[in-house]
C-alpha cells in the first residue's frame, strides 16, 4: 500500500476544498486518507485556586477550538459515501501545524493536504500562519489548496516548474508519476530570468562582428533553456503526455498564469536548509500565496515522495 494522505481539516470554516481535494487525490492515487481535527489542549489548574496555568504550558494558537466533534462527525458521514479507505482522527496540541507535523511523521504520510489562508478569496491559495508554518517544516509534500476548489475527479493536466536543480527534478519525477496515474497531462515551464550579464552578451566579441540585441539574447537563452528541459523530460519515459515550454519573465508570475490553466501545479521549494523541510524561496512563496490551482510544494532531501503515493492500489470502501 502506497503512503497515506493526511488532510488537516479546520472545523472553524465552511471551507471544504482541503477536504475535496484529500478524496480526488485519495480516490486516483489508490492511497488512503487520514482527516486530522485539530483543537486546542486543556489547559492545566493550579490544584487550589483553579486558575489556569497559560505561563506554564506556552502560547495556544488562537484560531484553535476547543471542540471539533461535531465537524469530525460530520466529515466521518460525508466519506462513509465516498468509497475509498479512510479514517478521521481528532488530535489536541497547543498548534495545528506541530500536531499535524507530529502526524504526518507518525504515519509517514506521502501527502499532507491544507487549506489556504481565512483571509484568502474565493479560488486564491494564500498562505496564512498555520499553512506559513506547515510549509516551514513539513515532512512530506505539503498541497495549499485554495478556497472554495470544487473539482472532484482527477486531474486532467498537470503543471510543473522546472529549473536545474535536484529540488526541481524531483518536483518534475513526482508529477509525470500523478500524471502517469491519473492519465493526465503533463505541462512543464521553465522560466528564463532576464539578468544582467543578458546586457553584455549583446556587446560584439570582435571588431569585426556585429553585436546582439537583447531580444536575440533572450532567445537563445530560452532556446537553450527549452532543449536541457526536453532533455530532462524525455528521461522520464514516453507514457505520460508532455508539453514542455520555455518562457521570459518572471518565475513567480510565469507559474502564477500556469496555474489558470492546470488542475494542479508542483513545484520544489529551495534548495538550501535542512533536509526533510520545506523552504519557501522567494518564487516559490509568490507561487503559493498567488494560485488558482492546489499547489503541491515539496521538500528537500525527500526522495520520491510523490511517485511513493501512487505505487500500490489500496482497498477501497470500507473505513480503515
Amino acid at each position: 500500500m502506497g503512503k497515506p494522505i493526511l488532510v488537516g481539516y479546520d472545523p472553524r470554516t465552511i471551507d471544504n476544498a482541503p477536504l475535496s481535494f484529500g478524496i480526488a487525490a485519495a480516490r486516483f492515487t489508490g492511497a488512503r486518507l487520514i482527516v486530522a481535527c485539530v483543537t486546542s489542549e486543556k489547559v492545566p489548574s493550579l490544584p487550589v485556586s483553579g486558575e489556569p496555568l497559560d505561563y506554564a504550558v506556552g502560547q495556544t494558537d488562537a484560531d484553535l477550538t476547543h471542540d471539533a466533534s461535531e465537524a469530525a462527525r460530520a466529515v466521518q458521514q460525508h466519506l462513509e459515501h465516498e468509497g475509498i479507505a479512510y479514517e478521521v482522527r481528532l488530535l489536541q496540541s497547543s498548534s495545528a501545524a506541530k500536531a499535524l507535523h507530529r502526524e504526518a511523521d507518525d504515519d509517514d504520510a506521502g501527502l499532507l493536504v491544507i487549506g489556504s489562508s481565512r483571509r484568502s478569496g474565493v479560488g486564491r491559495a494564500l498562505a496564512g500562519g498555520t499553512a506559513v508554518r506547515l510549509l516551514h517544516g513539513a515532512p512530506c509534500p505539503v498541497t495549499v489548496v485554495p478556497r472554495a476548489w470544487t473539482r472532484g475527479g482527477p486531474p486532467s493536466v498537470i503543471g510543473v516548474a522546472y529549473v536545474d536543480t535536484e529540488e526541481a527534478r524531483e518536483a518534475l519525477r513526482g508529477a509525470y508519476a500523478l500524471a502517469r496515474r491519473a492519465g493526465a497531462t503533463l505541462r512543464v515551464i521553465t522560466v528564463v530570468k532576464v539578468t544582467a550579464s543578458m546586457h553584455f552578451e549583446t556587446e560584439p566579441a570582435t571588431a569585426s562582428q556585429a553585436g546582439k540585441s537583447l531580444e536575440e539574447v533572450e532567445g537563445e537563452h530560452r532556446l537553450e533553456a527549452e532543449r536541457r528541459l526536453r532533455v530532462a523530460v524525455g528521461e522520464l519515459g514516453d507514457d505520460v503526455s508532455v508539453e514542455v515550454e520555455a518562457v521570459i519573465g518572471d518565475p513567480g508570475e510565469a507559474l502564477v498564469e500556469l496555474s489558470n490553466g492546470v488542475d494542479l501545479l508542483v513545484c520544489g521549494s529551495r534548495g538550501y536548509g535542512p533536509a526533510r523541510a520545506v523552504l519557501l524561496g522567494s518564487v516559490s512563496r509568490h507561487v503559493v500565496s498567488e494560485a488558482h490551482c492546489p499547489v503541491i510544494v515539496l521538500p528537500r532531501g525527500v526522495k520520491a515522495s510523490l511517485e511513493a503515493l501512487v505505487t500500490e492500489e489500496s482497498g477501497a470502501g470500507a473505513p480503515a
